[in-house]
């Protein structure tokens, strides 16, 4: 029986107190604030371009898998996609959990080996880290341009986009130059015996990787631009949530609070319980004195991810079915 990790159980009682307390104080406003100025138009809106926001998604690892020589359909990994996407919403960080699912069932599904598949995963999130990165330069240099903004907050995201900036750089320039990267790394935390039976596949693996950055460079801008119109469709979605109950922003504005949506999914907690509240809160309340736009904008988000998670775990079930009842024919 696997013993639980009392770390995660101290975040996840941590999270649960942050996202209560964020109701209990902010819970009131955010009501009034919805029932004061909610417009169903804009919310339509808003349902429409986060349906579309899953598209480039999907064209970002296609176009990283048609790199490697794998041509697969849009919806097969749209359903691929999906089910990964309801499995890392459910683990302590809400922005990874679900690769080793997808890894399997592009091997199940559509005959990828272990090997590309995982590559095709690391550079997936590689992309999704160097857009992030991208839009975040823009939003820590713009951040000059907001008044009353405390000296401490834009320091903290200088420095993270600074570290973000060298850890991409660094990984990037280790693979461009073959000079390896996963079994360094693993070097670190595996015992020699442990290494020795993993190192022929980390070795691979990472001639993999080096062969995408270096010979797909097509492939490469392609998984990029589509990340980039993913972030774009991403500003269009928050804008019109936010006036879904009356908050007007700018481009700035907006690209500050889909950074505080990637720090808060990825801080160790199921569903980025309490720090996506909390997170938002403190920004709008800073930036706007409305706390309860922040709390309200962060349920509608965590709604819209319950959704997509629960289609996700249909098409898992769906999935597993067909998968033990294969199985079970090739037994006969």
């Amino acid at each position: 029986m696997k013993r639980i990790n009392k770390t995660q159980v101290v975040l996840f009682a941590l999270g649960i107190l942050l996202f209560v307390y964020s109701i209990y104080v902010l819970g009131g406003a955010s009501v009034e604030l919805f029932r004061a100025n909610f417009n169903a138009k804009y919310m339509w809106l808003y349902v429409v371009f986060t349906t579309l926001a899953i598209f480039p998604l999907v064209w970002r690892w296609q176009a990283i898998l048609k790199g490697y020589g794998k041509s697969i359909g849009f919806f097969k990994l749209l359903r691929m996609q999906l089910a990964g996407y309801a499995v890392s919403f459910v683990t302590p960080s809400s922005r990874i959990g679900g690769e080793p699912l997808r890894i399997y069932m592009l091997k199940k599904e559509s005959n990828v080996d272990y090997k590309t598949g995982t590559a095709s995963i690391i550079l997936d999130k590689y992309m999704e880290y160097l857009g992030s990165l991208t839009f975040g330069l823009v939003g820590v240099v713009l951040l000059i341009f907001i008044p009353g903004m405390p000296g401490i907050i834009r320091l903290i995201l200088f420095g993270l986009i600074i570290f973000s900036m060298l850890v991409l750089t660094y990984v990037y320039y280790r693979l461009s130059r073959k000079k390896g990267l996963f079994h360094n790394l693993f070097s670190i935390f595996l015992s020699k015996k442990r290494l020795e039976k993993m190192g022929k596949s980390l070795k691979d693996i990472d001639s993999r990787l080096s062969h995408f950055m270096i010979h797909q460079k097509k492939a490469f801008f392609a998984s990029y631009s589509f990340y980039i119109l993913s972030a774009v469709i991403a500003i269009i979605e928050y804008k019109f949530l936010l006036l879904s109950f009356g908050v007007s922003t700018n481009v700035l504005e907006l690209i500050i609070v889909i950074m505080i949506v990637g720090i808060t999914t990825l801080i160790p907690l199921p569903m980025a319980l309490g720090s996506m509240e909390f997170g938002q809160s403190g920004f709008f309340a800073l930036l706007k004195n409305e706390a309860g736009a922040g709390l309200l904008f962060s349920l509608i988000y965590r709604v819209r991810g319950l959704i997509v998670s629960a289609i996700g775990f249909c098409l898992l079930i769906l999935f597993s079915g067909k998968d033990i009842l294969r199985e079970s024919r090739e037994g006969v």
